[in-house]
């Protein structure tokens, strides 16, 4: 019996896409009328005077505005509470104006010349050296990438994901896909002493070296500090290739340092468009009109949110491709605001996957719940529902109302924004156009000057993480790191306290 023809189906213009960008063919980002096409909105017909209990009115969002506008004039001063030691973290505002194109041709040269030479590439990195590289390769290329031919990729290697966890069945399964085929890595860590990380590029970098010697060092790149750590002098003993991890940018805030531009030019993402979307966001969010500005609008919901009671934040999307993006903001808001007791969880979802899952509880239960939609406008494919002549499922109305699969995809977002409104959710849509790089740097800078104003707001540093070390020292005394002796003798001794309770099936 043959195989399956898509019959019916036109080409995946995921893949057309993918292949327009390998043969270097740009969208006219530059131009007013792309601008137009390609604006991010913020739409809030569903946040205000939700039914019930800690109902949020446009007063209590307006009554916020002079405390906003204030921390808007901090944070544009590089004034307050947004040190590391003596760093001044908020150099991801500058980004967009100071990468210059010297540098993106650099980036983009590597990345062409180490593509030609291999099959697979590797990132090898954690946390907000993972999420953001990640989450804009998956939201700009086709779901199944790895599986489609080199053409299809637009003449990109396969990309792979490590360093992001310690689970050994995660890390020999990858390391099978990897097997007879010729990879580059880019290792990615400021101190080259990062858990997670160190230990993939210590396997990785073994398998390099005993398959091709001193070659391997011609196909590792080592994004690290400029000058010190670890990594760094690992890099310039052994001749690898090299970018910087900035000093005054936090990891979550790095997508379009080093750290999230290499990946994505190796994966034929136009990155000046990239650049372009992070610099008009910039541009439109540096006014004070309050009303006008995505950004402190988004800020002043979130904060006004949780001052009434709401905990929990729902990020929701109607995209796969999307989901990870919403998944980056599951570390950028926590991170950066659950500090002395404050902050919302963010929990992402696909919908209407989750609505079957805990759309029950969102529609229902505590009402401790902000909701915010990453709305997908246009899908790059169009895909007809046919008309069935028994119609036992009852769905026959759909093509008859000229309604496709992308329609009904559209009321996946807009039938729980008003159904969980009326439930008692406030919830507020990032309308998103279209996928492209653009639109990607659009979202990311709204973003991370959104959750800049909200440390201001919650009136704590929103640039660093110190409760992340706290389990760092718990696992190195675990492991019996040299230099956590002491933390491993407090532990035993705290763990003798504890009742030991273990219920066995």
């Amino acid at each position: 019996m043959k195989g399956l023809e898509l019959i019916g189906l036109n080409e995946n213009r995921t893949i057309l896409e993918q292949i327009r960008r390998g043969s270097n063919k740009k969208n006219p980002f530059e131009s007013q009328t792309f601008r137009d096409e390609n604006r991010v909105s913020l739409d809030l017909t569903y946040v205000f005077d939700a039914p019930g209990e800690g109902s949020i009115s446009k007063g209590d969002v307006e009554n916020l505005i002079p405390r906003v506008l204030e921390a808007h004039r901090l944070l544009n001063n590089n004034e307050g509470n947004i040190h590391d030691g003596d760093t001044v973290m908020t150099g991801w505002q500058a980004l967009p104006d100071e990468i210059d194109q010297t540098h993106l041709d650099e980036i983009r040269s590597v990345a062409r010349s180490l593509s030609k030479e291999i099959d697979a590439f590797v990132s090898l990195g954690i946390g907000g050296s993972y999420l953001g590289i990640e989450a804009s390769v998956r939201a700009l290329t086709h779901q199944y990438f790895n599986q489609l031919t080199r053409e299809q990729r637009g003449g990109a290697p396969e990309i792979y994901f490590l360093g992001q966890n310690m689970d050994p069945d995660y890390f020999r399964d990858t390391l099978d896909m990897l097997k007879g085929k010729c990879i580059g890595v880019n290792v990615i860590s400021k101190s080259g002493t990062t858990t997670e990380t160190a230990v993939a590029f210590r396997i990785i970098q073994r398998l390099m070296e005993e398959n091709w010697g001193e070659r391997a060092n011609h196909l590792i790149i080592a994004t690290t500090d400029r000058s010190k750590g670890a990594l760094r002098r690992l890099a310039n003993e052994k001749g690898y290739r090299t970018f910087v991890v900035p000093d005054n940018v936090g990891g979550r805030f790095s997508v379009l340092t080093d750290v999230g531009l290499v990946g994505l030019a190796m994966a034929q993402i136009d990155i000046e468009e990239f650049v372009a979307g992070f610099q008009r966001m910039k541009q439109l969010t540096r006014i004070d009109d309050f009303w006008l500005n995505p950004a402190l609008v988004h800020a002043a919901v979130r904060h006004t949110a949780w001052l009434k009671g709401k905990k929990v934040e729902v990020v929701a999307t109607n995209s796969n491709a999307m989901y990870f993006v919403a998944r980056w903001m599951e570390q950028l808001f926590p991170e950066s605001e659950g500090h002395q007791g404050h902050g919302m969880w963010v929990s992402p979802s696909l919908y209407s996957e989750k609505l079957h899952a805990n759309g029950q509880m969102v529609q229902q239960g505590e009402r401790n719940i902000l909701e915010t939609f990453l709305f997908l406008q246009e899908h790059d494919n169009r895909i007809e529902i046919p008309r069935d002549e028994n119609n036992l499922d009852g769905l026959n109305f759909l093509p008859q109302n000229g309604l496709d699969m992308n329609a009904v995809n559209q009321k996946v977002i807009e039938g729980p924004a008003y159904a969980h409104y009326l439930g008692g959710v406030p919830n507020m849509s990032i309308r998103i156009p279209r996928r492209n790089a653009y639109n990607m740097g659009q979202i990311y800078f709204m973003m991370e000057k959104s959750v800049a104003i909200s440390g201001y707001l919650l009136g704590h540093n929103p640039f660093i993480q110190p409760g992340v070390e706290a389990y760092k020292k718990a696992m190195f005394a675990l492991v019996e790191k040299p230099g956590f002796e002491k933390e491993a003798q407090e532990m035993e001794e705290a763990l003798k306290k504890l009742e030991r309770m273990v219920i066995h099936a």
